[in-house]
């Protein structure tokens, strides 16, 4: 079995990603559109070979980044990196074989289904990101992106998951 990112897990990733243009998520909540800037990121799991997006509320980023931790690890990947704790402040999706899972950090009260993230990592620069990703993630990301619109199948109709 994949191994996936657990509540309790460290994620590591390169904070100089946070500069890129931000993701616009889009969805329909109570009878009306919405939609909100997302920051994503590529990200690893400390001490598992696992790894996905991380989808940041940019309206939340500075509380999210001041929780962060300079990560020391010795990973070029991430050398220079910060981390941060899987907790309860975290929502997340994953395919319907729970081999793949991404992040959400928001206020919990935006109630996208899953496969709007999804959607915008597949057919985006993100997707490119995460092929890029080391670690045994990548090559499943990556035979995923090959996939498009399939991929979509698997995450329809599901809210984002508390842990």
């Amino acid at each position: 079995m994949a191994e996936i990112v657990e509540k309790g897990d460290w994620i590591q990733f390169d904070p100089t990603e946070k500069q890129k243009e931000p993701t616009i998520i889009k969805w329909q909540q109570d009878l009306g559109n919405r939609e909100e800037p997302y920051i994503a990121l590529p990200y690893s799991v400390k001490d598992k070979e696992a790894g996905g997006s991380l989808f940041i509320q940019k309206a939340l980023a500075d509380s999210f980044f001041k929780k962060c931790q300079k990560d020391e690890d010795s990973n070029p990947l991430v050398s220079g990196g910060y981390k941060i704790q899987v907790d309860e402040a975290f929502q997340y999706g994953q395919n319907n074989e729970k081999t793949l899972r991404f992040l959400v950090y928001h206020n919990k009260a935006n109630k996208p289904y899953q496969h709007r993230f999804i959607e915008t990592t597949a057919f985006s620069n993100i997707g490119n990101k995460i092929i890029a990703v080391g670690g045994a993630a990548a090559p499943q990301w990556a035979a995923i992106l090959q996939k498009g619109a399939d991929l979509l199948k698997g995450f329809i109709g599901d809210y984002l998951r508390d842990f």
